[in-house]
């Protein structure tokens, strides 16, 4: 795991000056502190961190072809490299190294720039071939490694974050204003977009190539949901298993002390079953917990007791984290304000972890590829509710739903919550009900709050259209896939696990068991109202039963009392009338109402302050 980051000038007279190169790289410290090492020829300009995984003492870079005509930054693990290596060496590839980096350079020689498609793993890279004149960029197949580009009139300007783009002197920090849009639509910002004006995102499964002044961006993989499996349910199954094994088996790949993150979860408790069949003899774990009156997020306990079972070295810690001074701090590692609270979760696991591992497994994808969100159940409830009368829907139900009293802290109310969500886009077109059902602020409090609204690309209709299924579920689940899994999930646990130089690996995004994935039928995955059908049938007799028993809980944090206590403060000081006012940024007015309606218990609005505090601590960081 590491960092990268680099500088192309179209001008080949125009040299890379290397105190920026070294100014960026610094910026990015923190996710390889283990090595540096720098490249610079005339025009072109490579940099990179390295955090040591594999090949401790020889995986120095960036790393030379045999030629020196072709070198490579690259961040992130190929796992198939140990398979490709033999293949190169018999067409007479020679290396110096053991690591996945050389053998993704003799790769890219030997198959050109179809070699990305045969990579299995995390990434983001850059290629210079001094033969060719070009720069290739390339990101992984699922978006699970950040890459991020500034492109003006002489230059492009890349990194594996933003703060390192920044430090380059011909950069300005500008807020991009389809970039809030998005981000007040989704809650993150989907790719290409970001917050900042001219800085892009290269989308997963892309590669940018870079000749002179000519820019290409080309898509190498999708993945198809229409040929769905025809096999019975136990051979599906089968076949799932075996795939998730070996996907844990590539992942344990290590020359450093490795873990896994343990909830106590189907998601993760089944990358420790995993991890034990296969034969890994120490299995470090790691849970926290917030302790008493925090029960619905706190899974210390079924942590606990499956650690146990399965004779993990457990390690758990019950925190009351200062939230007031932890929100800046992780939205400056963020590079980006984003809507949900477990970036700060993710953090805290991380930090204890890092205490005693280098590498961690996390069970992060899980719920996009076996049915896991309980926004999946609506594809079921659509069928019955459209069994009302429309009179009956617009009329009773939906008046009355909306007369309910809603508060996310409590079990009841919370689902009166999701009912009043769920009855307000009933009516809707397929696309619109799930954007408006899943967005942070739906269409008509955007556009009152955003003194200026700039239209977004609705990557609803773009992904639901884009979905070579028919089927809801799947147009849903790839909409996931390819939006709030890579710029949302990926995003935060990239960024907090590299925080603390802790490299993440999530096993359930092995691209061979997305494919299969998507071709598991529909009711195997949603089964009536039950969810992750598939899931829990291949794990059902390989888990004690408590596993199958326990309610799901969120990898969140207990955000909406936070804001109702210590955030309180620092709510009103970001979003006061007068600060709003000053900043120009949203309506003085929406803004009060939505803090009164909230403090005042009419409305339930934790996911809206959330956004709004978030983006407001990444204005004041950096941009003010």
């Amino acid at each position: 795991m590491c960092g990268i980051v680099g500088i192309y000038h179209f001008d080949t007279e125009k040299h890379v000056e290397q105190p920026i190169l070294k100014r960026m790289n610094d910026a990015i410290e923190h996710r390889g502190p283990d090595d540096e090492g720098f490249f610079t020829q005339f025009n072109v300009g490579l940099a990179m961190r390295r955090l040591s995984i594999i090949d401790l003492s020889g995986g120095h870079q960036p790393i030379f072809s045999e030629d020196q005509q072709k070198v490579i930054v690259f961040n992130g693990e190929v796992y198939n490299f140990v398979d490709h290596r033999p293949k190169l060496v018999e067409k007479g590839y020679k290396f110096q190294t053991k690591t996945d980096t050389e053998v993704v350079l003799n790769m890219y020689q030997e198959h050109g720039l179809d070699f990305v498609k045969q990579l299995n793993g995390m990434f983001g890279l850059a290629i210079w071939d001094n033969t060719e004149k070009q720069l290739v960029l390339a990101r992984d197949h699922i978006g699970i490694k950040p890459l991020y580009y500034y492109r003006d009139d002489e230059k492009v300007v890349f990194a594996s974050e933003i703060k390192a783009i920044l430090q380059h002197p011909d950069v300005k920090a500008e807020l991009d204003m389809q970039g809030l849009s998005a981000f007040l639509k989704y809650g993150f910002t989907p790719a290409p977009f970001t917050m900042f004006k001219n800085i892009h995102k290269i989308p997963p499964a892309h590669f940018m190539r870079i000749r002179g002044r000519d820019i290409q961006i080309t898509k190498y993989w999708d993945v198809a949901y229409r040929d769905k499996m025809t096999g019975s349910e136990e051979q599906i199954g089968e076949q799932l298993y075996d795939l998730l094994k070996s996907a844990v088996n590539y992942q344990l790949v290590s020359d450093v002390p490795l873990g896994a993150f343990l909830s106590g979860g189907i998601d993760s408790s089944g990358i420790v079953h995993l991890m034990k069949e296969i034969g890994t003899k120490t299995i470090n774990t790691y849970c926290i917990g917030f302790g008493e009156g925090f029960d619905s997020y706190n899974e210390l306990e079924s942590a606990s007791r499956f650690a146990k079972d399965y004779g993990t070295n457990h390690h758990e810690i019950l925190v009351r984290p200062d939230v007031v001074d932890l929100f800046p701090k992780l939205i400056g590692h963020l590079d980006e304000p984003l809507a949900d609270s477990s970036f700060l979760v993710t953090y805290l696991v991380s930090k204890l972890a890092r205490e005693t591992v280098t590498v961690i497994l996390s069970g992060v994808g899980g719920d996009e590829l076996f049915g896991g969100y309980r926004r999946y159940l609506n594809v079921q409830m659509n069928k019955y509710v459209k069994l009302m009368p429309v009179w009956f829907r617009r009329n009773v139900v939906k008046p009355m739903v909306n007369r309910l009293p809603v508060d996310r802290n409590s079990t009841v109310l919370n689902y009166f919550r999701l009912a009043k969500a769920y009855f307000n886009t009933a009516d809707m077109a397929l696309q619109q009900q799930y954007g408006e059902y899943t967005s942070v602020f739906k269409d008509d409090f955007r556009s009152q709050l955003a003194l200026e609204n700039r239209d977004v690309p609705d990557f609803y209709d773009q992904y639901f259209d884009g979905c070579d299924s028919d089927e809801l579920l799947d147009k849903i689940m790839y909409f996931d896939l390819k939006t709030s899994l890579p710029e949302q999930l990926l995003m935060l646990s990239d960024k907090m696990t590299m925080t603390v130089s802790l490299e993440g690996r999530v096993p359930y995004l092995d691209y061979r068991v997305v494919e299969f994935a998507a071709r598991i039928p529909s009711n195997l995955k949603l089964n009536g109202f039950k969810l992750r059908h598939i899931q829990k049938q291949i794990f059902r007799n390989k888990f004690p039963d408590y596993v199958f028993e326990q309610k799901k809980k969120g990898f969140g944090a207990p955000v909406g009392v936070w804001i109702r206590e210590e955030l309180r403060d620092m709510c009103y000081d970001l979003l006061g009338s007068s600060y709003i006012q000053k900043q120009g940024i949203f309506n003085p007015k929406i803004v009060q109402e939505t803090l009164d309606d909230h403090f005042g218990m009419k409305e339930d609005y934790t996911d809206n302050l959330l956004a709004l505090i978030a983006f407001q601590i990444w204005y004041e960081q950096y941009l003010a």
